[in-house]
């Protein structure tokens, strides 16, 4: 099994510039092949040498011109998310190693302005590992904190745009993670995560993490809800509360768990992103996420 990937991988990169670059239904093709691979190999080092293969060939399919408005929708494990302005698209998926353990890859994608059908393409490199407080740090494309991203979102105020991307993340057999990762676009279109626009606790987060027992899955959608002292329903960030299951064992993310019907939220207002706490969940009705949600 191996050894034919392998071939069929560097097949792929010997004739993939002869192909017409509009054609991107063969591509898709091959790169379903190898991805969908993965988790039947064997180990680690398989599964990490054909996820690089992956990502290269990948790599060199998204640079062509007329990839940007390419779905890949049989590409069901990677995470393609456009923004609703058409101003960018971001890329994620990660590969399943051993032991519960994960590694997270992204691309993101932006159009060059003035110049149809030409852009820029990031490669987006995990960092997590590194930092110790992810929380409080502003990142790049080379030092991003890996997700695999659900959801997009794109409010505007004073005619400045803010973009969140709603992510889940797997670091060990014994927690997951959820995200609230807030993406910003430099002058020149490199991309940006995180941001101070965080009214909640200290109000220095850069981003939201929220971690708890990989025995428990938690939701966290961007829906219209009911909100307390407001006029009308409007969409927020709204997700389960998760606590450890005794007072004794805070900190201890492995035994926190979701609160039984109990829900927080992030509601936008003036540029900032306000916690809000025990939001009623239950008018409206609460709706899926737009991808299915990764294994907990």
């Amino acid at each position: 099994m191996k050894k034919s990937i392998v071939s069929l991988y560097f097949f792929l990169l010997l004739f993939l510039p002869v192909y017409a670059t509009d054609d991107f239904i063969n591509y898709e093709d091959s790169l379903r092949t190898i991805i969908e691979q993965v988790p039947f190999l064997e180990n680690d080092s398989q599964r990490q040498q054909t996820g690089k293969q992956f990502k290269d060939y990948f790599q060199k399919v998204l640079s062509m011109e007329g990839s940007f408005d390419y779905p890949f929708d049989s590409l069901t494990v990677v995470s393609f998310l456009k923004a609703p302005d058409d101003k960018f698209r971001i890329i994620s998926w990660y590969i399943p190693l051993e032991d519960d353990r994960f590694e997270y890859f992204g691309f993101f994608q932006i159009p060059i302005p003035e110049k149809e059908d030409e852009f820029v393409l990031f490669e987006l490199k995990d960092v997590a590992s590194e930092l110790s407080q992810p929380q409080y740090e502003i990142l790049k494309d080379l030092n991003w904190y890996g997700a695999y991203y659900l959801e997009l979102i794109h409010r505007q105020h004073n005619r400045e745009d803010y973009y969140a991307l709603l992510g889940w993340r797997g670091d060990n057999p014994q927690t997951r993670k959820r995200v609230i990762e807030p993406l910003v676009l430099t002058d020149s279109g490199e991309p940006v995560f995180g941001q101070e626009v965080f009214t909640y606790r200290n109000n220095n987060h850069k981003r939201v993490i929220f971690e708890y027992s990989s025995r428990v899955s938690i939701t966290m959608n961007y829906e219209s809800q009911r909100v307390e002292g407001r006029r009308r329903p409007e969409k927020i960030i709204i997700f389960d509360r998760v606590a450890p299951t005794h007072s004794f064992l805070e900190g201890h993310y492995q035994y926190y768990v979701p609160e039984t019907n109990i829900f927080d939220g992030f509601a936008f207002d003036d540029g900032k992103w306000v916690f809000i706490e025990d939001i009623d969940a239950r008018v409206p009705p609460r709706t899926p996420p737009p991808l299915p949600q990764p294994p907990e």
